[in-house]
């Protein structure tokens, strides 16, 4: 079979990562029986219908993708978490299946390992003119968040995204506008606005929705910057009227020993400038209310003339002067200190 042999095919695979479709290797001059023969002597192996790999062993998934595509294409595009994990997006993608998008006309037979979804508008969401074809990160995220079991998760994926400064919220604000459709919808374009504003984590977005906004405290500036050590800093909250800064420690940037000592460094240096840091965690998402209640209580010690307010019948903050407050401990009921 020549076309194995010919340079130009070669370049082809090299292009491919080692894939080839069926109707590429017919045009090389490949009939079915000389693929079926070197099948069967283990030089080429199918990986789809219609797409094949030229060599043995293990299939990198970089290669499964370009046979997924070639069996599917040539106007399909990766799309979901396949074209997330394409562009480097850190997070827990499946390698598989494999997941394209296709026009709404096209009927392609289903195939294990390769996902399909259509689309009527898909020249639309793609990224230039690329081999294969890829939607843009926003649309391949925004899609991906909406699908995700709850609201929760898809927040958090989307306010990650923007953190590792892959895209950002006015670039996300501005591809929702076409996604009219997209289930959460409503949500997304708040959590939007809200890392537009600063936020830049759940554990943030948690706080500012279910602590601040929902108690009446007053609003924080977000990821404010200040100085340390000669370096500039962000700090997540800072109430500059009232010189209250609060962090909010997630898991990323904060659990080794060298991070722990690096915030500790900066809630000393904040209290040499007559500031005072309260820190909180992922417990706050169990006692949003305790949290609510500390915060409150210090920036009444500051000078806050308002009072924080109760979020519903259950909360345990009760607006009056001169009262200090417990976070909710396990199996008690938070406890309320007044002196």
């Amino acid at each position: 079979m020549k076309g194995f042999l010919d340079e130009q095919f070669a370049e082809l695979l090299r292009k491919q990562l080692g894939a080839f479709s069926w109707r590429q290797a017919q045009l090389q001059g490949a009939s079915d029986k000389m693929l079926a023969v070197r099948l069967r002597s283990g030089q080429i192996q199918r990986v789809y219908r219609g797409a094949y790999v030229n060599f043995t062993g293990p299939v990198p998934w970089e290669t499964r993708v370009w046979a997924a595509w070639l069996a599917c294409g040539p106007d399909a595009a990766l799309g979901g978490e396949t074209a997330l994990r394409r562009y480097g997006l850190d997070g827990d993608w499946a390698a598989e299946p494999i997941c394209l998008d296709l026009p709404h006309h096209r009927r392609v037979r289903r195939q294990s390992g390769i996902v399909i979804r259509r689309y009527r508008d898909l020249d639309g969401r793609l990224l230039g003119s690329r081999e294969p074809p890829i939607v843009r990160l926003e649309v391949a995220l925004l899609t991906v968040a909406s699908r995700r079991p709850n609201s929760d998760a898809a927040l958090a994926m989307i306010l990650d995204a923007c953190r590792q400064r892959r895209t950002t919220p006015r670039r996300l604000l501005e591809e929702l506008d076409r996604l009219q459709n997209l289930p959460r919808r409503k949500a997304i374009t708040q959590v939007l606005r809200d890392a537009d504003a600063g936020v830049e984590s759940w554990l943030e977005l948690f706080y500012l929705e279910r602590v601040e906004r929902a108690h009446g405290l007053p609003a924080a500036t977000r990821q404010a910057a200040g100085s340390f050590s000669g370096a500039t800093i962000r700090r997540d909250c800072r109430y500059d009227p009232y010189g209250v800064i609060v962090e909010l420690d997630g898991r990323v940037g904060h659990a080794d020993v060298a991070s722990q000592w690096r915030d500790m460094a900066r809630d000393n240096a904040a209290a040499v400038d007559a500031q005072v840091t309260l820190r909180f965690g992922h417990q706050v998402a169990g006692d949003p209310c305790g949290a609510a209640a500390q915060v409150a209580a210090v920036l009444a010690l500051r000078g806050w003339p308002g009072a924080p307010t109760p979020c519903g019948p259950s909360c345990t903050v009760r607006p009056g002067a001169g009262e200090s407050y417990h976070p909710k401990t396990t199996g008690s009921a938070p406890q309320r200190r007044t002196g």
